[in-house]
């Protein structure tokens, strides 16, 4: 019981951390921020940040790990839990859907107030999701080199795509989006294959 407890807590600290700096990556961007800045927002002190975190980058680290598996789960709902299909961008709806519903914590991580250090991450959160998604061959992607260069060119675009959907705010659902998405993304890498 009081091991309960104790989990409890720490899964509330943890969530007021990860809050204080999605809100402030929002208000102020990434660089500009202290761990002080994110332990008065939570309302944390700092013994308590440094129990869970190293920095203010092993916060943001572990805030998008909790990210990446938060949409590995939507993914797999979406799919009946069959990630395996042919399709290279079978996982994309279910992204544009969590970014819709996200919107707050997208801005953060993707707008243009994120920094380098953002930037960087959620590129390879993103990177990581679409590897999983290409463990293997496939025609479009037949070797290693070309699975990366694939993986890396459909994270730019997918960086570009919600920022750009973010921020001009147009009326598109994440269907919308999607379709646009997958109807620029698909000949560029079915081109590719034939280089």
């Amino acid at each position: 019981m009081a091991q309960n407890k104790t989990d409890q807590r720490v899964r509330r600290t943890e969530q007021a951390l990860r809050n204080a700096l999605v809100e402030l990556v929002v208000e102020r961007g990434y660089e500009t921020l202290s761990v002080q800045h994110i332990l008065d927002r939570a309302g944390v002190g700092r013994a308590t940040f440094y129990t869970h975190y190293r920095s203010k980058e092993d916060l943001l680290r572990r805030a998008l790990d909790q990210l990446r598996d938060e949409l590995m789960r939507e993914w797999k709902a979406a799919t009946g839990g069959k990630l395996e299909s042919a399709d290279p961008l079978g996982f994309s709806l279910a992204f544009f859907q969590h970014v819709d519903g996200h919107r707050m914590l997208y801005r953060a991580i993707v707008g243009r107030e994120s920094g380098v250090v953002v930037d960087r991450q959620m590129r390879r959160l993103l990177a990581e999701f679409l590897r999983a998604k290409a463990n293997s061959p496939t025609p479009l992607a037949p070797t290693e080199v070309w699975r990366e260069m694939a993986a890396q060119y459909v994270v730019g675009a997918l960086m570009s795509t919600v920022t750009w959907w973010l921020d001009r705010n147009p009326k598109l659902s994440p269907e919308e989006i999607d379709r646009a998405f997958r109807r620029m993304t698909l000949p560029a890498l079915q081109a590719s294959s034939h280089t």
